[in-house]
């Protein structure tokens, strides 16, 4: 096997890597439970907003009552899923039962019964055609065949449903697997890879050696959280993918890809970036007529490690459901008639016991404001004339890029300000959500507010 491709020196099979995962985030369970969790009153509100992730204006792509599988779900990422979408049937699948116990734990302290976690390899799992929604990020990388683990989590998918795969950019991951290998090489002479004598290695190497290449030089070490420093720098496997190798990676699976993802988790600020803006007209002419899978190949390309993570949607080539490209999705949102949305979010905090509780305030949703660059088309939008016309009125030109801009910067997952109305005499935002019009918003936040400043320090562990 030429281990030049990654980090596979230890990729004997499939079963040795299961077992070796399966110990490795037994000692250290990835990621590190958060400080905060949240859950919002409107059940289906993220639901529709997954959908216009699609470019679904009309809302029926993932279903209300979807069955979704986290496939590879760590510590929380199970959970989280379940809170967004709490009508749906969620289980949640891992090789490591202490991330597994962790995540129940978390689970019944936010009272969370729409989930089932299974202690279980994705490469053994028998699932047919039985999920509406599949998300699995981070994880087919780090098996020894990555093709065979993806044809399993394509076997579970239903023929209509929707895959979220995130896997790691070559270019970002070239210094992680090279440290990875040095790791191996340094403690070849062991035998069985020894994770806390790695770990160790690493921290002094990290302290020893100036790596341009990591933000920890920065920093001690001791800064970050074990399970951080182990995911990173001796994880036991590890491949890389550049968009097109992704892309046949999943083509010959049968999987097509449909868009890139909202990252929640590391960059939601940078949801335009796989389509660049060139000045030189001819460049920009060549560029943005490439079909849509081109031209990220040529982002991902140019801006080397800076390109984002590769994080995508993807659907079974056999779904009968016609493959909608960037373009085609932006002129139906033009011809869309939009609303503003509203519901409320509760939070739940991590406190210094460990243990999670119910913050006893209520907040607005959403809780930010759209960004300047499209406050003024959020502001106009009435339900009742459509994008377009919208777009006329404040005479913006309706090149890709704006429209482009527009809709993810306002009917996304990361930037949820907009829904589709779905007729035309529909101008409040859910049936199930609980709508909060100017006036109780200004008086939840003045209560909000006035609770906030009652509030007293009090010192508190974060080891």
């Amino acid at each position: 096997m030429n281990s030049d491709d990654g980090n596979v020196m230890l990729a004997e099979s499939p079963e040795v890597v299961d077992q070796l995962n399966a110990h490795f985030y037994g000692k250290f369970p990835f990621p590190w439970r958060p400080m905060k969790l949240d859950r919002l009153d409107d059940t289906q509100f993220q639901t529709r907003m997954f959908n216009q992730n699609l470019g679904d204006w009309a809302h029926q792509t993932i279903p209300a009552r979807a069955k979704i599988w986290v496939a590879g779900c760590g510590t929380n990422q199970a959970v989280i899923t379940a809170l967004n979408f709490p009508d749906a049937q969620v289980i949640g699948s891992d090789l490591s039962k202490q991330s597994l116990e962790l995540g129940a734990t978390t689970a019944r302290e936010l009272g969370v019964n729409n989930l089932e976690l299974r202690n279980e390899s994705i490469n053994q799992v028998p699932y047919a055609e039985e999920f509406d929604y599949i998300l699995c990020t981070g994880v087919i990388m780090i098996n020894a065949d990555p093709g065979e683990t993806l044809g399993r989590l394509a076997a579970a998918l239903k023929p209509t449903g929707i895959m979220e795969l995130m896997v790691y950019n070559r270019y970002e991951r070239l210094p992680t697997s090279a440290f990875q290998k040095a790791i191996r090489v340094l403690g070849e002479n062991s035998g069985t890879p020894q994770f806390d004598r790695d770990l160790a290695r690493a921290k002094k190497i990290v302290g020893d050696v100036k790596l341009k290449h990591f933000a920890l030089h920065r920093g001690s070490v001791d800064e970050y959280p074990d399970c951080m420093l182990a995911d990173l720098l001796i994880l036991p496997v590890e491949n890389s993918y550049t968009v097109e190798s992704f892309d046949d990676l999943a083509a010959s699976r049968g999987l097509e890809m449909l868009l890139p993802c909202c990252d929640m988790y590391d960059n939601p600020s940078t949801t335009d970036s796989w389509n660049l803006s060139f000045s030189n007209p001819i460049l920009r002419s060549e560029y943005d007529s490439l079909p849509d899978t081109r031209r990220w190949q040529v982002t991902n390309h140019l801006l080397f490690e800076r390109s984002p993570q590769l994080w995508f949607y993807f659907q079974r080539q056999d779904s009968g459901r016609p493959r909608k490209d960037e373009r085609q999705i932006c002129e139906e949102f033009l011809e869309t008639r939009f609303q503003k949305t509203s519901t409320t979010q509760r939070s739940y905090i991590r406190q210094a016991d460990g243990h999670y509780r119910l913050s006893p305030m209520l907040f607005p949703y959403p809780v930010s404001q759209p960004k300047d660059t499209v406050r003024a088309i959020a502001n106009a939008v009435d339900g009742r004339r459509t994008m377009r016309e919208i777009f006329e009125q404040h005479e913006i030109e309706t090149s890709f890029r704006n429209v482009n801009q527009a809709r993810m910067l306002l009917t996304t997952s990361a930037c949820p300000h907009l829904a589709a109305v779905q007729n035309a005499g529909q101008y409040s935002f859910g049936d199930s959500a609980q709508v909060v019009d100017d006036e109780k918003k200004k008086e939840l936040e003045k209560s909000n507010f006035t609770k906030f400043k009652t509030i007293t320090s009090r010192k508190i562990s974060l080891s």
